[in-house]
């Protein structure tokens, strides 16, 4: 049977079926059966959820490996281009190889934990926190029994460190934070378990170790840190990112506020007592993430990605920032490196009304000065800037909100086959799927458009982490179970026809040659077509009306029951099952079954008079900024 037209499938069998009173014998029925879709475009929101949504089975063997037991706490390291990806697990290191068209495979290399008088049985293990490139081997760091303690594994020897405070928590569940740049390492991490419960930011290697005040941050959960080489060598700088408690303690005010920090690199400490271990140029600000015309806030910062510009220019890095609000929904806020460094750079500090002293706080000195006491004080009694961080863009709103609860985000930046740059976002959700979201155009007049729900696994589980391969178009995720290589393209889950293929508006896939085919394919010619912004972008294909589905002829009894199945390929689209003009049933966007199902209670001769008919209305799901 020829596949129907996009949004609707082949009708599914009955699902029940019972004969009617028998009266006396009757001639059956014919129900004749049409199932007809049309397309009308309309504005949306991304909020409404991913417009379709795919199982990735891959190749078992080659595109997901199996742990073969249960990995409580992973984490993950890969460098762009390699086929192998590093997890550290409980007690060891598992090296999976990805090779590409073969069959994967999977090594582990032991790590073994210092047994030593445990109150938890799970104090005991090793879980392996840290997992980093060091010259030709491997950095692996893990909590080692409560003894922090880091390996070095080069060609595929294991030699030990011996116990590395600041390199690895005592726990996993504890929230940590280590930044390597060169010889240098910086770290959120406690060095003493029953010792400095205030959380701190500290150089633990390179040149004079520091630390932030125990002030200036309250309760800090640390998200990100990045090391920042801008235009001249001694105003480098590092941010992190992180959310702390609020300190407004009006009922009304939300709990938690989420924040970027700024230091030196450069910074030498200060020249009294009180400051010379300190970062004498620390100072944070508000991130914002509201959207003024719902007045819905985001205040919990979840997850940060920075993506770099093509061309080197580090002022228009694009900082990605996840945030969530007290009912778990989500929404994404794009910022500038250009515009944080600016609030840093021209803000006055919040409640200080006197005239700042010079250097102002938070500058960088060259030549490697101490920061002069009368700064430091002023910095380490007021560190929060008066002006906030902003959304990028005229209205300073998030790109998107969603009733979704997303927590982790990496952003690829792609050519379509035209050449148009898009920005694609892959978000993790806490029941254990990938979103994809495209953004395209300018932030002042951005398309997104929520694609697509990925699961990755074999077995579904949550997500426990995420990286990206943009050389080879490859996401790695991994869970408690296993790790799984996702492909960027994924065209094959849009069917077989040409409207199908249009309508998803993947700027990796395109139709050519009769196929739904990615644009990196071998056999991708010049003639493929792709239509990402117009209203109706299967209208490109030579055929610009959907091919009708076939004529099913079903054969029932007289007042007899029946099922009507037809599965909701677009969760963008409004399904309506009419007969003669009468709607008889409605599933609306965001349906939860995953097909359109109208149930004929008392098949009468009533549905004799003309067939059924099963009409799809879809909307666009564009939001203009």
């Amino acid at each position: 049977m020829t596949p129907p037209p996009p949004g609707c499938a082949s009708l599914g069998a009955p699902r029940a079926r019972a004969p009617g009173p028998p009266a006396r014998p009757r001639p059956p029925l014919r129900l004749l059966l049409l199932l007809l879709c049309t397309a009308a475009a309309a504005r949306g929101h991304p909020r409404s959820g991913p417009r379709v949504s795919a199982v990735w089975k891959g190749r078992a063997g080659q595109d997901w490996v199996d742990f073969g037991l249960a990995e409580p706490h992973t984490v993950l390291f890969h460098e762009p281009g390699s086929s192998s990806v590093w997890v550290g697990g409980r007690g060891k290191v598992y090296l999976f190889n990805f090779p590409e068209g073969k069959n994967a495979s999977m090594r582990t290399v032991d790590i073994g934990s210092t047994k030593g008088s445990c109150l938890d049985k799970r104090d005991c293990e090793n879980y392996i926190t840290l997992l980093e490139k060091q010259g030709d081997g491997l950095l692996i760091c893990g909590t080692n029994a409560r003894r922090p303690s880091c390996w070095s594994l080069v060609n595929g020897t294991v030699e030990s460190l011996g116990e590395k405070r600041g390199y690895a928590p005592f726990s996993p569940d504890e929230n940590s934070l280590v930044l390597f740049d060169g010889d240098e390492v910086y770290s959120t991490i406690r060095k003493q378990e029953y010792n400095g419960k205030i959380p701190r930011f500290r150089r633990i290697q390179g040149e004079i170790e520091l630390y932030t005040s125990d002030t200036v941050m309250q309760n800090p959960q640390f998200i990100k840190a990045t090391i920042v080489h801008q235009d001249q060598a001694y105003d480098d700088k590092i941010y992190y990112f992180f959310r702390e408690d609020n300190p407004d303690k009006n009922p009304e005010a939300p709990l938690n506020v989420s924040r970027v920090a700024q230091l030196c690199r450069g910074d030498q400490g200060g020249e009294s007592s009180l400051s010379v271990s300190k970062w004498n140029t620390f100072l944070k600000a508000m991130l914002v993430c509201s959207d003024v015309t719902t007045n819905k806030n985001f205040n919990r910062l979840q997850d940060v990605f920075l993506l770099p510009d093509p061309n080197g220019q580090w002022r228009d890095t694009r900082v990605y920032g996840v945030f969530s609000n007290p009912w778990n929904y989500s929404a994404v806020c794009v910022y500038s490196l250009g515009d944080i460094d600016r609030v840093f750079r021209t803000s006055s500090l919040k409640g200080y009304h006197m005239s700042l002293p010079n250097p102002r706080p938070g500058k960088c000195l060259p030549d490697r000065q101490p920061i002069p006491t009368e700064t430091f004080q002023v910095a380490d009694s007021h560190p929060e800037v008066a002006q906030r961080v902003e959304p990028m863009g005229p209205l300073k709103t998030p790109l998107f909100h969603s009733k979704y609860h997303y927590q982790k985000v990496v952003v690829h930046r792609m050519q379509a086959s035209s050449g148009e740059t898009f920005h694609v976002l892959y978000l993790t959700t806490d029941r254990g799927t990938i979103h994809k979201v495209v953004e395209s155009g300018e932030r002042e007049r951005s398309l997104v458009f929520n694609i697509m729900e990925i699961q990755p696994f074999h077995h579904p589980a949550a997500i426990q982490a995420m990286s990206l391969d943009a050389e080879r178009r490859k996401l790695y995720v991994s869970s408690q179970w296993e790790v799984s290589q996702v492909p960027l393209d994924l065209c094959e889950v849009y069917g077989g026809g040409c409207h199908g293929c249009l309508m998803a508006r993947d700027p990796y896939c395109g139709w050519d040659q009769g196929r739904c085919v990615s644009i990196y394919s071998s056999q991708a010619s010049r003639s493929m077509l792709q239509s990402i912004h117009p209203a109706e972008p299967h209208k490109e294909c030579p055929n610009p009306k959907p091919d009708k589905a076939p004529l099913q002829k079903v054969s029932l009894a007289q007042n007899s029951r029946y099922y009507l199945s037809c599965p909701m390929e677009s969760r963008h689209a409004t399904y309506s099952w009419r007969h003669q003009e009468n709607v008889e049933q409605t599933c609306e966007p965001g349906h939860q079954s995953p097909n359109c199902i109208l149930f004929i209670e008392n098949l009468t001769a009533a549905f004799q008079l003309g067939p059924l008919h099963l009409f799809s209305m879809h909307f666009n799901n564009v939001t203009y900024y």
